[in-house]
């Protein structure tokens, strides 16, 4: 039988090619190097507190079971102690060093959670403990959003929190305080709790029930209760990965793109500690630990911020475009949302209260008087709320782009016309910028924020799963359906830096570009000189239709510098402003066809 000497014990392991995690393959003998590996961090955090164990002993997918009691066989040099109970007391062990804790793991011990209080004051908490775990339709993003606003709370009654990923779903806030008896930290952490989420209801919750967590994060303060106790630093967790509790830095958490960039394994815990040393280090200094405030103090709520907290007009995100829709774990690979594209004027709707509401156009300039009907529906919904949505016209069952230019011309739809905005992000509520939301979160918020608002507002159709999302368009093609754009889920609302978090994928070949310039009359202008968006330039061919050369005069009469002459083309009228025009790319050389203004 193998044997292992720690600490100047020598123990007996067992079974070591057992595997405790079938999805990985991770075998007992890796679970024994990892717990050795960390141990002189691991141990601090463990001193002289009762451990309860979740025993493995045959993997995470077999039989799984809470131990408090010391198991049978426990040598006589693994301490235990005595914990009241309700039951009477109840003797636990006490890991104090690496033998103990290597005796533990090789019984299958994979979990080890601790109280807040040590065995020598059982029930006077040294350390409160906030557990951020996601509902369903949340992730441990949206925690990072909850533990930022805790982090602020707690400062602001003068304690300083440390943040640990919980190894499951969620994230542990930490802070060190005076020894406090554990009913009062409780009810401390439980009105903190209950204060955050009066003031941010669709994020936080801080009750048990199911049924309200859908979407929003609990703040399970129930751990500070002298009974309970809470995965300690670098514990295992039995899941189907070997994820482990890892101890974040701020500024780490704060940087995370992805759900994945939050998940760490045994794999890679050691590597970090011998980067980073032991980042809740400083929980375990006495200098640090501060006295607990009667209750959340006033100041812990943030001031009052105006309503409007975003003004017109605001950069937009563009998506790149791209031959292929990307696959389910493409975009960074935390997951991607298909919305369906659709043919319509881009706009930025502001609800600005008792002020008119502004639509932003993609150049920055307001829709609202042309389009009255969008405006008053806009004007419905609450003051401060920023919606970036798609404006379209349906008519005779198709989305009739034709008619959004013939309506803002004419200041009015022709009967047959219905209007629509078409959301697709959710950029502000009421007082509050969701810009660094990841997009999941932002998506989550807008089905919210819409969900008893009727038409002519909707959400657009989007989905996670690829092969829905190929359907829709394909069914939908009849509809004037364009194609599809893809978002990385995890993906903030910042125009630059973002890379190609999202992109757009266009059936067949048709494009957007810039018109730069006119060739002919000015009035009646023959072809387009078009940049496109990777700087190839074009001449339109062939030459407008009358009805064409129309409509783009009118668009760009206002917009034409002086007659220069281009080496490449001839007399042309440059535009000071450029329109945004589509066309198709056809043949080789490809040469380019005019398809319409944009005109948004």
């Amino acid at each position: 039988m193998p044997q292992l000497t720690v600490d100047g014990r020598t123990l007996a392991l067992s079974h070591l090619d057992k595997v405790y995690y079938p999805r990985t393959g991770t075998r007992k003998g890796e679970v024994l190097r990892y717990y050795a590996a960390v141990h002189d961090a691991l141990l601090p955090h463990l001193r002289d507190r009762p451990v309860s164990f979740l025993r493995c002993p045959d993997g995470v997918e077999a039989e799984v079971f809470i131990a408090k009691n010391p198991p049978a066989g426990t040598p006589s040099w693994v301490r235990t102690v005595e914990v009241p109970s309700s039951g009477g007391d109840l003797r636990q062990v006490v890991l104090d060093d690496g033998a103990a804790l290597l005796w533990a793991a090789n019984l299958g011990c994979l979990e080890l959670h601790v109280p807040q209080w040590h065995a020598a004051a059982p029930g006077l908490a040294d350390r409160l403990v906030l557990d951020l775990d996601p509902g369903e339709g949340a992730s441990v993003l949206t925690c990072r959003t909850v533990a930022l606003l805790l982090r602020e709370r707690l400062a602001a009654d003068g304690l300083t929190a440390w943040v640990k990923t919980s190894g499951a779903k969620g994230l542990h806030l930490l802070a060190p305080i005076e020894p406090t008896p554990s009913a009062r930290v409780s009810a401390y952490a439980k009105a903190l709790a209950a204060a955050l989420e009066a003031d941010h209801p669709d994020l936080v919750v801080h009750t048990m029930a199911k049924a309200r967590r859908a979407g929003r994060v609990l703040v399970d303060w129930s751990q500070n209760h002298a009974r309970k106790t809470t995965a300690a630093p670098y514990t295992l967790r039995a899941r189907p990965l070997p994820t482990v509790s890892t101890p974040l830095s701020w500024a780490e958490l704060e940087r995370a793109h992805a759900v994945d960039d939050l998940v760490l394994t045994l794999s890679e815990v050691p590597d970090r500690l011998a980067a980073h040393g032991d980042l809740f280090a400083p929980l375990l200094d006495p200098e640090q630990a501060r006295p607990l405030p009667a209750g959340p103090a006033a100041s812990a709520k943030p001031p009052e911020r105006p309503r409007q907290v975003l003004r017109p007009p605001v950069e937009v995100m563009r998506p790149a475009a791209v031959t292929a829709v990307p696959p389910s774990d493409g975009l960074g690979g935390a997951g991607v949302q298909y919305e369906l594209k659709l043919d319509g004027f881009r706009c930025v709707a502001f609800a600005r209260g008792d002020r008119p509401p502004f639509l932003q156009s993609r150049t920055g300039r307001d829709l609202a008087p042309a389009f009255p009907p969008i405006a008053a529906a806009v004007a419905r919904l609450p003051e401060g709320l920023v919606l970036d949505a798609e404006l379209v016209a349906w008519r005779a069952g198709r989305f009739a782009f034709g008619e959004l230019l013939r309506t803002r011309r004419a200041r009015g739809a022709a009967p047959d016309v219905a209007l629509g905005l078409i959301a697709f992000d959710l950029l502000a509520l009421p007082g509050r910028d969701l810009r660094g939301l990841p997009l999941a979160d932002r998506r989550r918020l807008l089905l919210a924020a819409l969900a008893d608002v009727p038409p002519p507002i909707q959400p657009v159709l989007a989905t996670t799963d690829r092969a829905e999302a190929l359907e829709w368009m394909a069914g939908l093609a009849d509809t004037g359906v364009e194609g599809l754009v893809c978002k990385a889920v995890g993906s903030p609302y910042r125009p630059r830096g973002t890379g190609h978090a999202w992109v757009k994928y266009r059936r067949g070949d048709t494009l957007d570009a810039a018109v730069r310039a006119l060739t002919g009359p000015a009035a009646h202008p023959h072809a387009l000189v078009l940049e496109l968006d990777d700087g190839r330039v074009f001449l339109t061919t062939p030459r407008l239709t009358p009805v064409q050369a129309r409509e783009v005069a009118e668009a760009a009469g206002a917009l034409l510098g002086p007659p220069v002459t281009d080496p490449d083309h001839g007399p042309v009228h440059p535009l000071t402003t450029p329109l945004r025009a589509e066309l198709t790319l056809t043949g080789r050389p490809p040469t380019a066809t005019f398809v319409r203004l944009r005109g948004d």
